[in-house]
Formats: C-alpha cells, sequence, structure tokens
C-alpha cells in the first residue's frame, strides 16, 4: 500500500499521502499542495484580515512556509485540519501583534518629543507672542511695566515686589490679577 502511492501521479494522490512524501523531502508532493491549497488559503486569510491582500499573500507563504518546516511533525492526522490549524494560529499572532504594535505607537506618539517642524512652529507662533506682548507693554502705563518686569522678567516673588514697590502684597497681588487678566484679553484679541 506504501508503494502503491509512490507511482500515482501527483494529482491523483490525497493531501494526506501527499504530505507523507513531502515529510520525506519531496519538493514536487509539497508543489502539489501548494497548488491546490494557496488560493483557498489566501482568500481564508484575506477575509480574515483587514481583506488586505499583500497581507494574505504573506501569511500563506509564512503558512506553507511553516508547513515544509515542520513536514516530519506531520502526524497523519488530515492536512486539511493541520494547515488551518497553522493559519489559525497566524491569525491569532497577526492580531496579537498588531494590538502591540498599535499601543506602541500610541506609546511612542505620546511621549516623543516635538519634531523639528512643530520646533519650528512653535518658535515662530513664541516670536509672534512676543511682538504682541511688547507692542501691549509699550501701551501700558510705567507702574503697569514694572510690576510686569519684576515679576515674569525678574521672576520677583510677590514679597519681594511690595518691598521694591513699597505697597501691600494685597495691592501688588491685585494689580497683577488685573495686569495679566488685561494682557490675557488684548492677546487673544491680536
Amino acid at each position: 500500500m506504501i508503494l502503491s502511492h509512490l507511482f500515482k501521479p501527483l494529482s491523483a494522490l490525497t493531501d494526506d499521502e501527499l504530505m507523507q512524501r513531502v515529510s520525506t523531502d519531496d519538493d514536487r508532493a509539497f508543489g502539489e499542495l501548494y497548488h491546490r491549497h494557496a488560493r483557498r488559503l489566501m482568500g481564508f486569510f484575506f477575509r480574515q484580515i483587514e481583506r488586505d491582500e499583500a497581507l494574505a499573500a504573506d501569511l500563506m507563504q509564512d503558512a506553507f512556509l511553516r508547513i515544509w518546516t515542520a513536514r516530519d511533525k506531520f502526524t497523519g492526522t488530515s492536512f486539511r485540519t493541520w494547515l488551518f490549524t497553522i493559519a489559525f494560529n497566524l491569525i491569532k499572532n497577526h492580531i496579537r501583534h498588531s494590538v502591540h504594535q498599535k499601543q506602541f505607537e500610541q506609546f511612542v506618539a505620546q511621549h516623543q518629543p516635538a519634531t523639528e517642524d512643530s520646533k519650528i512652529i512653535e518658535t515662530l507662533d513664541d516670536a509672534a507672542f512676543d511682538v504682541a506682548l511688547r507692542q501691549e507693554l509699550e501701551r501700558m502705563s510705567p507702574d503697569g511695566r514694572l510690576l510686569f518686569s519684576l515679576r515674569f522678567e525678574e521672576e520677583l516673588s510677590v514679597p519681594q515686589i511690595a518691598e521694591v514697590m513699597a505697597i501691600p502684597e494685597g495691592t501688588v497681588k491685585s494689580r497683577l490679577h488685573t495686569l495679566t487678566q488685561t494682557l490675557k484679553q488684548k492677546l487673544n484679541q491680536a
């Protein structure tokens, strides 16, 4: 019985008989299995994963590569069942990898420093803001400019500003609040 399938044409052999020949390194028998199942397997992958033809082709090739590399492990059970078990595992691995890849990409996007383009835009925005701020400060009273300068340029604390300007701390806080609200309003209109 074993010898009988050695003399049959490959197209007359069952998948399991072909796989027995493949397990003895018969690459023609492997070619016949590929010819019989590649298209169906490709369609299976195409329907299961994102309807991406290139990805389906890659997975189909990977499935047949695994069949060839594990040819000596075929136990004689149904070849078709073995083939789709391999295909199912490839799909699971692809989905698992895709989820991890998306999570990684999201992590990188959230923690990635600004790109050069965004740094240029930020620099331009900062420059435009500085020009608008300077224009508003020039329109202010000398006391307003001094208060702004002491707090935001010289970075003095409220008690230090109160001492420099010889006014109560409450007055400094009140004037700073009014100053920042006025600037915020005018700069938002600009």
